[in-house]
């Protein structure tokens, strides 16, 4: 809910989840208190009013200015709000698409520009949001893939020492990548055999921050796990939290479980160059059917975590909060891969 400027109370509308409520309400009431009442106001003066209140992540604004500056400011700003046609956004994201630029690209930035003027609708400036029943471009197939048992063990075979306490912490709790390098000894329970995820490294800006869906969740971590981590324990101690900025939480008391030499998160870029040399030299099965592991990247270790818990049997509502995943539906992609059904379809095929 947010007031406008007669001090009436609205509805910004129907959200996931509170958080983009209230970026919502936000957005709609300065929108309603502060814009200035025209009807020819352009997209570039609505756009900062619109922006002064928007909360979202800084990873999600930083992307977003680059949405804005090279796709959406160029085509609308001189553009009144209320000349914005259904039309005219239909044509405009065709020649995004014929420009080059991925299905998901085109969707994202289609919804940067439906979020602007969806505010405008609620501040009464427009009378309904031009981007609404807009055809966007379908996004393929995602060529994800998960490891079999096989082929995990074939790559422990061949990844570098000093690289298999990474390997095991992503393809033994699922974490995201910024989660595992942002794990800290303060939340590792060697004795309960659990870990706590309660920050992300965000690389590009070179801070902490709480994880994506801004909720702590704990992973039950295997026997081999336990030992990798306690050995490292034995060799580095404890340490101490990098010299970096932490947001919106208090300060761990302890240093990184992953940290390099002088105390700071890995780097990504060498972990997935030595994945990718491990999967192209790890080969499964024997005689005719001996193959190569082959392309790898690390995020396809989470895939692997959740296909071997939901072929364990382990309920895909515990697999989404295991993930950390804000919504099941992000999870449902991994319910085929526990199908139980096929060896009664194998056996009715042989009667």
């Amino acid at each position: 809910m947010f007031r406008d400027k007669s001090g009436r109370k609205r509805s910004a509308g129907t959200f996931d989840s509170k958080r983009a409520a209230q970026s919502a309400a936000n957005a709609a009431e300065v929108g309603a208190r502060n814009a200035p009442a025209r009807t020819d106001l352009t997209f570039g003066e609505w756009e900062p009013l619109w922006a002064a209140q928007r909360r979202v992540e800084e990873s999600t604004a930083r992307e977003d200015r680059k949405r804005l500056e090279l796709h959406i400011r160029p085509r609308w700003s001189a553009v009144k709000l209320a000349d914005i046609s259904r039309a005219d956004v239909q044509s405009w994201t065709g020649e995004l698409s014929d420009g080059g630029l991925s299905a998901s690209t085109v969707r994202k930035i289609t919804g940067l520009l439906s979020a602007c003027l969806k505010a405008a609708v609620l501040a009464e400036l427009i009378p309904s949001n031009p981007c609404t029943g807009v055809e966007l471009p379908k996004i393929p197939p995602s060529p994800e893939r998960w490891l079999s048992t096989d082929e995990v063990a074939a790559i422990r075979d061949v990844l570098a020492e000093s690289y298999m306490l990474m390997f095991e912490l992503l393809v033994g709790t699922g974490m995201r990548w910024g989660e595992a390098t942002g794990l800290h000894w303060d939340d590792v329970d060697l004795d309960a055999g659990t870990l706590a995820v309660r920050w992300s490294h965000d690389r590009r800006g070179g801070f902490l921050k709480p994880p994506k869906t801004h909720a702590k969740r704990t992973i039950p971590i295997s026997e081999r796990l336990v030992k990798l981590l306690d050995a490292r324990l034995e060799e580095t101690g404890y340490g101490e939290p990098p010299a970096l900025d932490y947001r919106e939480m208090r300060r761990p008391s302890y240093g990184l479980v992953l940290a390099t030499g002088v105390g700071t998160p890995p780097n990504g870029t060498s972990f997935a160059h030595v994945l990718e040399a491990a999967g192209q030299a790890a080969f499964v099965g024997e005689g005719a059917r001996r193959r190569r592991v082959g392309h790898v990247r690390p995020h396809d270790l989470r895939h692997t975590y959740a296909s071997r818990l939901v072929q364990s049997g382990v309920p895909i509502q515990a697999v989404s909060k295991l993930l950390g995943h804000g919504s099941l539906a992000v999870t449902q992609r991994y319910a085929s891969i526990g199908d139980s059904q096929w060896d009664s379809v194998r056996a009715a095929l042989e009667s």
